[in-house]
């Protein structure tokens, strides 16, 4: 069994983890989206339709995580972190 400074040891690295992945995943997100709209004006046939199709959801669900989800994740390890702190330094 873990030690209550093991778990939190753990949750930091998965709370900076996490932190970097999102960084890392807007980054991303952007260029593509970039890259999407400069294709998107030169490519006008049945197969953009098609790709379209499959980009958009995929563009929706990236910016909702990126708006919303993110953000509450980050905040809810930061939270948890901070009330263990406390816990662990007897406040």
């Amino acid at each position: 069994m873990s030690s209550l400074d093991d778990v939190f040891e753990h949750m930091r690295l998965f709370d900076r983890a996490l932190r970097q992945f999102n960084e890392e995943l807007r980054g991303s997100a952007a260029a593509l989206a970039h890259a999407h709209e400069q294709t998107s004006s030169l490519w006008h046939d049945a197969a953009s339709a098609r790709y379209r199709q499959t980009y958009d959801p995929l563009a929706q669900s990236l910016d909702e995580y990126l708006r919303a989800s993110a953000p509450r994740f980050e905040l809810f390890l930061e939270t948890k972190l901070h009330q263990l702190e406390q816990y662990l330094n007897g406040a």
